[in-house]
């Protein structure tokens, strides 16, 4: 889903929970740098460098494509886009990113809420045998109380305490670099026909956020960033439409019944590829989307995708 993507992984530090209320002090990311993986991060000296630190830091997201989080889209991205408007700060960069939220897909969609105690990130590492790789020993109400003592420090305490800040952000982000393997023990391909995925076409990048049956048609509806202008056009098989006002399109696709199965008709939609003739659904130009009530996801992304990717370009 991601290939060709620029994956970051994301994690900020605040004095606080709210937005309105609060700063962020620390923002840290992995990315990759060639064959590894490389940690950044951006420290304020005090609450008076927050402008100049999510200047930078919001400057690195917009290298990515997709943003890994932990918990990221009920709390860090909204708080770091709240703060980036205080200060008259575009958030383009970080609104065109799509946001894969690792608590929500083991809350959502996994087993562990039923055999862990709760979902916090250091107890999710537990359960997966990483537990001895974290170097850190406080959570983020101790690094909102250590940032305000360093702020009050001088020396040697000083620089010890913004190395133990650091380490709590630093094992946060590449700690959960290394959690993104759980994803091989779940039906991806449900997860985010449930919750949307992202797919690059040319200079756009797209957000498919909803996809639904109405009978033997699929209904997508998402978003595309990007400049464009108003941009309708259909065939015998499909309906596309992406507004001029606003970046959100909406996709209809007609298939068809056939013995109790919805089927594509992939060369009549102009989508017929090889990606697709590799699907276990695929059959001599059809592409098996539904069978009874069972929905074979893989298929159904993948043609969506196709035809958005086709469409776009």
């Amino acid at each position: 889903y991601f290939s060709g993507m620029n994956v970051i992984v994301a994690d900020i530090e605040t004095t606080g929970l709210s937005p309105k209320r609060a700063a962020v002090i620390l923002g840290g990311a992995v990315l990759a740098d060639g064959e590894k993986r490389k940690a950044v991060q951006y420290f304020a000296d005090s609450t008076d460098d927050e402008e100049e630190l999510l200047q930078r830091y919001a400057a690195l997201l917009a290298r990515g494509d997709v943003v890994v989080t932990f918990n990221g889209q009920r709390f860090d991205l909204p708080f770091l886009k709240t703060r980036m408007k205080r200060y008259g700060m575009p958030t383009a960069s970080v609104d065109r990113l799509y946001s894969l939220d690792l608590y929500r897909i083991l809350r959502y969609h996994s087993y562990l809420p039923q055999i862990l105690p709760n979902l916090k990130q250091k107890t999710v590492e537990k359960y997966l045998g990483d537990a001895s790789q974290r170097q850190d020993e406080i959570d983020g109400a101790k690094s909102v109380e250590l940032y305000y003592e360093y702020m009050k420090s001088e020396g040697m305490h000083r620089a010890h305490l913004m190395d133990t800040i650091l380490l709590h952000n630093r094992d946060d982000i590449v700690r959960l670099s290394d959690m993104m393997r759980i994803l091989r023990t779940l039906n991806l391909h449900e997860i985010l026909h449930d919750d949307g995925f992202p797919a690059m076409a040319g200079e756009f990048a797209v957000h498919v956020s909803q996809i639904r049956f109405h009978g033997a048609d699929v209904r997508v509806s998402g978003t595309v960033y990007g400049r464009h202008t108003a941009y309708k056009c259909f065939g015998d098989r499909y309906e596309f439409e992406l507004s001029g006002d606003s970046d959100e399109f909406s996709m209809v696709i007609f298939g068809e019944n056939v013995s109790g199965c919805v089927v594509a008709d992939t060369v009549a939609l102009n989508a017929d590829c090889r990606s697709l003739r590799e699907m276990g659904g695929y059959e001599s130009g059809y592409l098996i989307l539904r069978e009874g009530e069972q929905v074979n996801y893989r298929e159904v992304n993948a043609l969506v995708r196709q035809m958005l990717c086709g469409l776009l370009q």
